[in-house]
């Protein structure tokens, strides 16, 4: 007769659980996205994504999340504005998906001051030196400027490129890329013949194009956003440029590609993080993606990592019993660091959690292993153009 009584209290506990949290307001999560502007290619997938995972984590039962969604424009001050309207008028609890490292700056004051996270997928180093060690509430769902650019500067040195001259957009998001670049490329042995900043949004950057095909290196690095590196790639055909350009994905895409021409582009060479389409966690996100879009999760990293990003909130709202950021900041480290066992879901982590066990997450990104400034380490990929096509060369599929 105990067995039974016993049974009956643990179904009868899980259901009054179970309906505490269906009567629980939901949390509202708040998504700043690039839906327009230099990141407008990858927003509306940021967005699918993030949806994606809202609806992976109400499922597992627990606490249940919603979705507010703010285009930033690819701006900081629609960003700021984006991010006053879901603090002030929203009340959420968190923001998550930032895209452009001029944005996150802007907005990373605010959610400190509300004393909610910030997850963004931003590049720039400035990110890294927000906080002090151990009080972290800004994490980056992807990897810092340096740590991609040596990388990417190791890779190309030992493919052959011993001379490049670099070609940078002084925005935020992209001079610190080319300035990393120089660095890590000299460090390898390699020789920067000269880096030339040009001022974003310009009709033409024909002087800055001259300078540089003067030059001429064994490869240009050219870190834009598709607008301007559209129109420098043009200009440089045109005046019979001898080298190839080697661009970050965010520039090098299938919209610059149709911009400047197959003919063009081919050729040129693209990096950036990449999924691991491998992983248990990227063939869940891409079967929901694929069949809402016809396309492939892998062609939107960012995408990818705002997937990861729910599911770890989740996990640290889960692990911290609260929503303050410091406490949910340390959560974060907790729930995607090792020791711990490997989940790839907020589901498969929610009762392991619920038991005070310890978990790892692994997502669609790879493992997540953030470290004490809120960054992680690269999981990049070396693409080149073939045939007006983007095809990856190096890195983990």
């Amino acid at each position: 007769m105990r067995v039974y009584v016993i049974t009956a209290v643990v179904a009868l506990v899980a259901c009054v659980v179970s309906t505490a949290y269906s009567q629980a307001p939901p949390i509202d999560i708040g998504a700043i996205l690039p839906l327009t502007g230099d990141g407008g290619s990858y927003g509306p997938g940021m967005q699918l994504a993030m949806q994606v995972a809202v609806d992976e984590v109400n499922k597992a039962g627990g606490p249940q999340f919603r979705l507010r969604v703010e285009d930033d424009a690819t701006t900081p001050d629609q960003g700021v504005r984006a991010a006053h309207k879901l603090i002030d008028v929203n009340h959420v609890k968190a923001i998550v998906g930032t895209w452009a490292s001029s944005v996150t700056l802007a907005v990373a004051p605010l959610t400190q001051a509300a004393d909610i996270v910030e997850m963004n997928v931003s590049g720039s180093p400035k990110l890294s030196t927000l906080q002090p060690v151990g009080q972290r509430t800004v994490f980056r769902v992807n990897a810092t400027d340096e740590a991609l650019a040596a990388a990417v500067a190791q890779t190309l040195y030992r493919q052959g490129f011993k001379t490049v001259t670099i070609l940078s957009n002084n925005a935020a998001g992209t001079i610190g890329l080319g300035e990393n670049f120089k660095d890590s490329f000299t460090k390898n042995g390699g020789t920067v013949l000269s880096m030339i900043v040009y001022p974003d949004k310009q009709s033409s950057y024909t002087s800055e194009v001259g300078k540089a095909l003067a030059t001429k290196p064994d490869l240009y690095l050219l870190s834009c956003y598709t607008p301007d590196g559209i129109l420098v790639v043009k200009e440089a055909y045109q005046g019979h440029a001898t080298a190839k350009f080697a661009m970050p994905a965010w520039c090098l895409n299938d919209d610059l590609i149709k911009g400047v021409g197959a003919n063009v582009a081919d050729g040129d060479i693209a990096f950036d993080l990449v999924a691991v389409s491998t992983s248990k966690a990227y063939k869940r996100l891409n079967a929901a993606y694929n069949a809402k879009t016809g396309k492939d999760a892998f062609d939107n990293v960012y995408a990818v990592h705002v997937y990861d990003a729910i599911h770890l909130l989740a996990l640290a709202f889960q692990k911290a019993g609260t929503t303050k950021s410091l406490v949910v900041g340390k959560a974060l480290i907790q729930v995607s660091n090792p020791p711990g066992q490997e989940i790839t879901s907020f589901a498969e982590g929610l009762p392991l959690l619920r038991q005070g066990k310890s978990v790892h997450y692994v997502g669609a990104s790879g493992p997540i292993e953030f470290n004490a400034q809120g960054d992680m380490a690269p999981n990049v990929g070396i693409f080149k153009v073939e045939n007006g096509k983007m095809v990856l060369k190096t890195g983990s599929q």
